[in-house]
């Protein structure tokens, strides 16, 4: 018996927003050990407006934020910007990029590279090619941003405090 494929929500492009509200509530499930009325709790709304949301694909604008914190991923926000032809990419936050982290993106940026080959010999997914390539370049914006943020000068943070 063979071992389920275990997902790469890292990987995963929403087409619709019905489809990234329900890849929420996946990884929610799956990687946070979490119910539908923990996520509905956790999103400010009870659990049966959490269902209609799901079923109908239409949630307020006020619910994505926190409906979005509570799963752990950002999809309806993802598909709304590339919707709009735009990159979504993560604050940096000024740490050296780990072997391990850059090997992955090494062989992420040879899989892209490799899927847009196979399109050019006229086989492969075209939106699917799209999509990956989308998320290769969020990713070395990513690590764009973290090398400056890197070279600049650390500021200092620290309060005098003046006796009272």
């Amino acid at each position: 018996m063979t071992k389920p494929k275990r997902r790469q929500w890292g990987r995963i492009v929403a087409r619709s927003l019905p489809e990234a509200l329900q890849l929420c509530k996946e990884h929610a499930q799956a990687t946070r050990q979490m119910s539908v009325p923990r996520i509905a709790d956790r999103t400010g709304i009870s659990t049966d407006m959490l269902y209609k949301h799901l079923g109908s694909g239409d949630m307020p604008t006020s619910l994505l934020i926190p409906f979005m914190a509570a799963t752990g991923r950002e999809y309806p926000l993802m598909y709304m910007a590339h919707s709009l032809d735009k990159l979504i990419v993560d604050m940096p936050k000024g740490k050296k990029p780990s072997n391990s982290n850059l090997t992955h993106l090494n062989l992420f940026a040879n899989q892209v590279i490799g899927m847009v080959m196979q399109l050019e010999e006229g086989a492969g997914n075209a939106q699917y090619v799209a999509e990956q390539i989308i998320l290769l370049m969020q990713q070395l914006a990513y690590q764009k941003l973290e090398a400056e943020k890197l070279d600049e000068p650390q500021a200092c943070f620290d309060l005098i405090h003046e006796p009272h």
